[in-house]
């Protein structure tokens, strides 16, 4: 795992999946492996409904790459 070598890294995932995630993360000993949560769902989404959610989530991602250099 990149985190794990140091490499910063950030998992994005959706509301409905971040209890999951915590757990994953706990689990890997990775408790406090920086995420973006995005509103669900991602699949079936429409190319402009997809960019608009991108766009919302750049600072908050761009944000978490950079307080984990």
């Amino acid at each position: 795992m990149f985190e794990k070598q140091g490499i910063p890294t950030v998992t994005v995932g959706t509301d409905e999946f971040a209890g999951l995630l915590q757990l994953e993360a706990e689990q890997r000993g990775l408790a406090g492996l920086p995420r973006v949560i995005v509103p669900h769902p991602l699949g079936g989404l429409k190319p402009v409904a997809m960019q608009a959610k991108a766009a919302a989530t750049v600072d908050a991602l761009h944000r978490a790459l950079v307080a984990g250099a």
